[in-house]
């Protein structure tokens, strides 16, 4: 990874972040949509709307990819309190990646009929993605911890490594 030579800790666990909570924000719109597609008898997987589909999948990966910009100081730190932040960053990061995801994903919308209270709900629905794709769903929550956790390490094994000048990749 060049940020890691680089010799900057911060653009290397930055660009951890960033990738991880992109990946994140796409899984859990892709959990979402196939709860509501499997839980539903009237929803078939032949007759959905795929490029609006693929949209909101990019979209959402737009929104995790600002939601990593956003938190990646909480993630890397050492101890309880490190353990913690990274909780909160994962739980903040999806906020915000539903909530810019879903606002990118309205844009082409937006656009072409105006701003309107209901495109202005479901921007603000989006925030909560991540509680919707959990709800009866215990392992989508787990899914979710087990990525917090792996991007809290990955930037922590980075931060140490880049500090003790070992070159990571």
């Amino acid at each position: 990874m060049e940020a890691s030579r680089s010799g900057h800790p911060a653009s290397a666990a930055r660009g951890i972040v960033i990738g991880m909570m992109a990946l994140i924000g796409c899984l859990l719109f892709i959990a979402f949509f196939m709860e509501d597609v499997l839980g539903s008898e009237a929803l078939s997987w032949s007759n959905q709307p795929w490029p609006l589909v693929f949209r909101y999948v990019v979209a959402m990966a737009i929104g995790g990819a600002l939601a990593g910009f956003l938190t990646t100081g909480l993630f890397g730190r050492r101890g309880i309190l490190g353990w913690i932040l990274a909780a909160l960053g994962g739980l903040f990061a999806a906020f915000i990646a539903g909530l810019f995801g879903s606002l990118a994903g309205q844009v082409p919308d937006l656009l072409a009929s105006g701003w309107s209270s209901t495109g202005m709900v479901s921007v603000a629905f989006g925030a909560l993605i991540a509680p919707l794709a959990f709800v009866g769903q215990p392992m989508i929550l787990v899914g979710w911890l087990v990525l917090v956790a792996l991007t809290h390490l990955w930037v922590r094994r980075s931060r140490s490594s880049v500090a003790t000048g070992a070159i990571s990749v």
